[in-house]
């Protein structure tokens, strides 16, 4: 397993530099979850499938927690998943989530039918959907029925800003060959345009090898 994913929060507590959206998911966990949507929003690597995760592992268990590319979602797929949903889940609290990541590359008729089987989600399942910002823009000029799928949502889009420096901090304490000077791990994060999963990935990559020659001279 990579780093990046033995690494990957298991809880909010644990979640970087997404203050705001770990407090919408909190207060989405006390008034319930479920019976509803979720539209997660962000950059490549800041935290997107994350917190879906947690969130899925709020309400179901990884048995009955099941990830789907939206490029292979199906209409046919999309109706098996409503017929299946009406039954609760084994284990946990017997709910069941389904997440679609890459939900920019959604084809328009699994698009109309999931305005349908949004409208009538059973109180123990959540569909979590996540995309990135660019992805969800490029979604929205492209497929007409694309907001009303929004409005059937409740959106969590990710920070954006003041990312570096808390991800160059936690760089800093996961670096197999470190600790480095802090300037390292700044232009590390920079290089890798704020994706956190890319810069530990970088980092696991024979300890940095002749990524940390081609930078060393600023650390």
């Amino acid at each position: 397993m990579q780093l990046c994913e033995r690494l990957r929060p298991a809880t909010f507590d644990k979640v970087i530099g997404q203050e705001r959206a770990v407090s919408v998911c909190r207060g989405l966990l006390a008034a319930g979850m479920g019976g509803r949507a979720l539209w997660l929003t962000g950059q490549s690597g800041t935290g997107k499938s994350t917190l879906a995760k947690i969130l899925a592992g709020e309400l179901a268990s990884p048995l009955c927690t099941e990830e789907l590319d939206a490029g292979d979602l199906t209409v046919s797929r999309v109706k098996e998943i409503e017929r299946e949903s009406q039954y609760r889940g084994l284990g946990g609290n017997g709910g069941r989530a389904y997440i679609v990541n890459e939900s920019h590359g959604l084809r328009r008729d699994v698009v109309r039918q999931l305005l349908v089987t949004l409208e009538r989600i059973p109180a123990h399942v959540v569909w979590i959907f996540t995309t990135t910002n660019d992805g969800q823009a490029a979604l929205f000029e492209g497929t007409e029925d694309a907001h009303p799928l929004l409005s059937r949502c409740l959106p969590i889009p990710l920070a954006r800003q003041g990312l570096a420096k808390p991800f160059a901090a936690y760089l800093e304490t996961i670096d197999p060959a470190g600790p480095r000077p802090p300037a390292f791990y700044k232009r590390l994060i920079e290089d890798c345009k704020n994706n956190l999963r890319a810069a530990i990935q970088k980092l696991e990559a024979d300890s940095l090898g002749e990524y940390a020659k081609s930078i060393e001279a600023i650390a």
